[in-house]
């Protein structure tokens, strides 16, 4: 199927309907009306993917209150991408714990009708422990974390994404039983910014836009990339928790609205060797906690910038968490590779933009497989540290950041990150011992997987013969 208009079936508007953010009233009037069908209880997973149970409207809205009402297996949060139960993991409910439950407690306000769900609107869930304790090392509960201990410190942050992505005509099963290979992108050249080169793709981005607007996720523009059919498709900025959850549903609509109009939508840090890899720039500000007052012209802005600076090199894992993230890092590539603040030069892995109150910071170092909670609760984190500390605004470099050699560098695969997090005495202390083993973990059993678990092409092509 190719990128056509008449290849998009986008959802019909129904009178009566809400779409994008409700509240309970309004859901509870709309299933009296009969216009809901159940209601989806969603949850990132540790990769920042959307878990999800339905469940009937009547027994939501009669329950949504109650801790324990709603449950799923502690599991969830101890299964590598595969689905895959690693014995690393047993502290999350493995088979070694007795594989049991814990409560699903719904925050009501998010509850929202996605377009490409028009049935079933659904609400962010967190997971608790049966004291009713929130779950330390589920996603949302991490940021959450470290947004109070910014509060703490008398300051909040806002933040807007910006995922890059490829598109190609196959559907997501004809790309499987190809294995991937001779897939159809959406262009047929290198065209950043071009708009020839995007026309291809606009049915379905235009559909993507479109559905995100009645969604409530608020888009800020949309490029054509430099790569073939990569794609670049803005969020604007809100509070911190509030662009994660936005940064979560866009990424799970983006690939329903590619599953269900026959294409295929990738994500990955760097889907192809000799191809440009797709980044995840993390813009976010400093404000203070009632979010009013904008403090990009003070010391603690400079302070939270010094901190996330300073703790990058250990925080590389919570930016980079996949083996296939550190291809990403390549020389002149617009990936950094070296650990430097700069004044609108996107060489630097931390890109100052604008000036005054509103000044902000673009950490450039994510790629578009990031977990936004992860990656929003290392800045938040490591700014935390640096403002405490009353670190002072780095120097800000100037000129090409791949010609230098004096610069500290990012961690250059999955092992040296490992390395330098395992180490880190203050992110343990500032995520908490828990969350710090737990992503640990996660990681360790990333590269194990590579490790233990699959034989590469590029092994076929070197031994097969010769071996």
């Amino acid at each position: 199927m190719t990128l056509t208009s008449s290849s998009i079936a986008g959802p019909v508007a129904v009178p009566g309907l809400t779409y994008g953010p409700m509240s309970l009233d309004q859901l509870r009037a709309e299933a009296n009306a009969g216009l809901v069908d159940a209601i989806m209880l969603v949850t990132p997973d540790n990769s920042g993917r959307c878990l999800a149970e339905r469940v009937p409207t009547e027994r939501f809205l009669a329950h949504h209150d109650e801790l324990g009402a709603f449950k799923v297996p502690l599991m969830l949060w101890g299964v590598d991408i595969e689905q895959n139960v690693r014995a690393g993991l047993d502290h999350v409910g493995g088979m070694g714990g007795g594989v049991p439950d814990v409560p699903l407690f719904p925050d009501l306000t998010t509850i929202r009708r996605l377009p490409w769900l028009p049935g079933t609107p659904i609400v962010i869930c967190d997971p608790f422990l049966h004291d009713g304790t929130p779950l330390p090392f589920a996603p949302r509960q991490i940021l959450k974390r470290q947004l109070e201990r910014l509060n703490a410190l008398g300051v909040t942050i806002q933040a807007a994404t910006e995922l890059e992505f490829y598109l190609f005509d196959e559907s997501y099963e004809a790309a499987w039983n190809s294995d991937h290979k001779g897939l159809t992108a959406a262009s047929r050249y290198h065209a950043a910014y071009d708009a020839i080169a995007a026309i291809k793709a606009e049915p379905f981005v235009n559909e993507v836009i479109r559905q995100m607007d009645l969604a409530g996720i608020a888009t800020e523009g949309y490029a054509h990339e430099y790569g073939f059919g990569q794609q670049e498709i803005n969020l604007s900025h809100a509070g911190a928790l509030e662009m994660a959850d936005r940064h979560f549903l866009y990424k799970f609509g983006v690939k329903s609205i590619a599953a269900r109009t026959g294409v295929s939508a990738t994500f990955m840090a760097k889907w192809a060797i000799d191809g440009d890899g797709s980044s995840c720039h993390i813009h976010t500000s400093l404000w203070d906690v009632t979010g009013t007052m904008a403090m990009g012209d003070g010391r603690e802005f400079d302070g939270y910038v010094a901190g996330v600076a300073a703790g990058m090199a250990d925080a590389t894992l919570m930016y980079a968490p996949n083996l296939n993230s550190y291809r990403r890092f390549q020389a002149h590539s617009f990936a950094p590779t070296v650990i430097a603040v700069g004044d609108e030069n996107r060489t630097c892995s931390l890109r100052l933009v604008g000036g005054g109150a509103t000044r902000r910071v673009e950490n450039r170092v994510p790629g578009a497989d990031v977990n936004p909670y992860v990656a929003l609760g290392a800045m938040a984190a490591s700014g935390a540290n640096g403002i405490a500390a009353g670190l002072s605004m780095p120097p800000l470099e100037t000129g090409n950041m791949y010609d230098r050699t004096d610069i500290p560098t990012l961690a250059t695969s999955l092992p040296v990150a490992l390395e330098l997090f395992a180490e880190s005495s203050s992110l343990r202390e500032g995520l908490g011992e828990e969350v710090h083993r737990h992503l640990l973990t996660l990681g360790r059993e990333e590269e194990l997987a590579f490790l233990t678990e699959t034989v590469t092409d590029w092994e076929k092509r070197r031994l097969f013969e010769r071996a």
